[in-house]
């Protein structure tokens, strides 16, 4: 499983990411807001914690090989 900060970067290099409606966000807690970008705010983020496109992991390792290029 991602880590928050990791699910918030995946969400900035996404071109899939299409955020929730402001009806479907959880507005009891803080951590979710419209102008908040992270797969958790995704429509292709499942309930159980699952990006329904399968992005997540592809998107991380090309993050990491990026990262690795830059060092």
């Amino acid at each position: 499983m991602a880590s928050q900060e990791q699910l918030r970067k995946v969400a900035i290099y996404c071109s899939s990411y299409s955020p929730k409606r402001k009806e479907d966000l959880d507005m009891t807690s803080n951590f979710y807001s419209e102008d908040y970008r992270s797969c958790e705010n995704c429509v292709h983020f499942t309930a159980d914690g699952v990006c329904d496109i399968d992005l997540i992991d592809e998107i991380l390792s090309n993050l990491a090989m990026e990262q690795d290029l830059k060092s």
